[in-house]
Parts: structure tokens; C-alpha cells; sequence
């Protein structure tokens, strides 16, 4: 059985030491703020993304951009080279189109070099939701299951990461065209903060609204409460965008529920917080994810 590399988006949130010590490739993915177009190709320090988050709120504007199958061409070509068959896990097909720009590039690399087999995984997850199935490969691999045999375990399991989230600003929703402007300025102005989910299709929709960030945040507690299948895993990731100190007290409610919680807190990247804005905060475990 031939050696293979588990390859993943730069969007993924999970611990650095874990994807360094763990030998995962990173396959870099753009994103601007203000004039400045940048390569994020490792997750950011701490500094990094309070920088971000910081020049957000003193109104840089963000945008990011599609990686093309070329891109990952380049990636799956060098780790060939090395002799390594791939598994790649991307970010959701209702996301990003960084699945099929994969599929593309997996084809076309496969047919350069005999024998070589790429699976290319679609998470129907982002963040956190990834750094779950992250691990999950990573462990499967470590007890021998082969490349195939690991892939489709994790396409199996996809629908069961559950993401649950609150926005605190409207106003990052509205510039990517997700509410409209009224909307915004209704929810500023009443404090509204929209609970939202990632489907079994992988997309994003809306599930509740809840008035201040406490309740929101005790919102995002009850779900875990309501969802969670410790049968599959105690692993949880709290993901947030420069807001360490309501993910610390989600962490600590997490663990009144479940002491054998592995909880994990990790600052959001830029990929995905230039959509949600400063102040996002996620609740990411395994379970039900049509519990609401």
C-alpha cells in the first residue's frame, strides 16, 4: 500500500502544532483586505488575525478569492513527485467551488503519473467543521485504513459535523448580499444576532435570532446540548473572530454538559471571517445537525 498525504484548505481551523506535527498540507487560498491581495498558506498567529479582525472594525474592506484548478495542479503535482498518492479534503461544495476546481485538477494529475490515486473529499463543512474531519483522517491513517477506505469513511461522516453560529455585526452579512440593507440596520439597532447553520447540502441558513450577545451565545450552548452524539467523538472546536472571551464561556458551559469534552479553541482565519465579520463565534462538534 502506497504512502499517501492528507491535504486540506487554508480555511481550516484547528490547532497549527497538530497539522505540523500531523505533516498535513496546506493548499494555500487568497483573500484582500483593503488593497493588498494575500496568500494564506498556514493558519495565522494570534497577532495576525487580531490584526485582521481589528482592521476590519476600522473599516478595511475583505474579499476572497477562488483558488483555480491550476492552483491545485501545482500542489498535487509536487506531492506526486514524491511518490505520495493524496487525500485532499476541501471546503463545502456549497461554499466554494474549491471542490470542483480539485476534482478538475485531481483528474488531469492522474493521468501524469501511473498508479498515482487522489481522492478528493467534499467536507460540507468549514472552519472548525474541517478540523474534525481533519483529525478523523489523520487518525485513520496513523491505524493503517487505506486511502480509499479513509475517503469514503469521511464522506460518510460529513453529515454528521455540526456547526452552529452567531454573527454579531449584520453588517458583514449585508455586504456579502446575504440580508439585506434594512435588515442591518433593523438588527443594530434592536442588537440582534442571527444564529446560523451549515445544512446536509453543505450551504448556510439561518436557524434563529436571538437579541444580545448572551443569549446568542447560550443559543449556541443549548445545540451543542440538544446535538451532540458522544458515541462518534467528545472532540468540539469553538471557533471566534477576535471574541476569546465569550468562546472561553461557551468552553466552560460545553464542559458542564460534557466533562469529557476535548474542547479546542481556535481563532477564526481570514478566509471565512472576511464573510462573517469580527465578533463570529462557533460552536462545531459531531451529532444531529437537523437538531433545529
Amino acid at each position: 500500500m502506497r504512502d499517501y498525504v492528507i491535504c486540506i484548505d487554508a480555511s481550516v481551523d484547528l490547532d497549527r502544532k497538530f497539522i505540523e506535527d500531523n505533516h498535513v498540507v496546506i493548499i494555500p487560498m487568497k483573500y484582500e483586505l483593503g488593497e493588498t491581495e494575500r496568500l494564506m498558506e498556514n493558519r495565522l498567529s494570534d497577532q495576525e488575525l487580531l490584526d485582521f479582525y481589528n482592521a476590519m472594525r476600522a473599516g478595511e474592506m475583505t474579499h476572497t478569492s477562488q483558488i483555480t484548478p491550476y492552483f491545485y495542479q501545482q500542489v498535487f503535482r509536487r506531492e506526486a513527485a514524491k511518490g505520495h498518492d493524496i487525500l485532499y479534503l476541501s471546503l463545502s461544495s456549497g461554499l466554494s467551488s474549491t471542490y470542483s476546481s480539485a476534482l478538475t485538477a485531481a483528474e488531469e494529475i492522474e493521468e501524469e503519473f501511473d498508479g498515482l490515486k487522489i481522492e478528493v473529499v467534499d467536507t460540507l463543512a468549514a472552519t472548525g467543521g474541517m478540523g474534525l474531519l481533519l483529525m478523523m483522517a489523520v487518525r485513520a491513517r496513523e491505524k493503517g485504513t487505506a486511502l480509499s477506505d479513509n475517503a469514503q469513511a469521511l464522506r460518510d461522516m460529513a453529515g454528521k459535523v455540526c456547526h452552529w453560529f452567531l454573527v454579531d455585526d449584520l453588517q458583514y452579512l449585508r455586504r456579502g448580499g446575504r440580508i439585506s440593507a434594512a435588515t442591518a440596520v433593523a438588527g443594530a439597532v434592536l442588537n440582534i444576532k442571527p444564529i446560523l447553520k451549515i445544512c446536509d447540502d453543505g450551504t448556510l441558513i439561518s436557524v434563529a435570532k436571538k437579541r444580545g450577545l448572551s443569549k446568542a451565545s447560550q443559543f449556541l450552548t443549548d445545540c451543542y446540548k440538544g446535538a451532540v452524539d458522544k458515541s462518534i467523538s467528545d472532540d468540539v472546536i469553538i471557533a471566534h473572530a477576535d471574541n476569546l472571551s465569550e468562546a472561553e464561556a461557551v468552553r466552560d458551559r460545553v464542559l458542564s454538559i460534557n466533562p469529557e469534552a476535548n474542547v479546542q479553541i481556535c481563532g477564526l482565519g481570514p478566509v471565512i471571517g472576511a464573510h462573517t465579520g469580527p465578533g463570529m463565534l462557533a460552536v462545531i462538534h459531531w451529532g444531529n445537525r437537523n437538531f433545529v
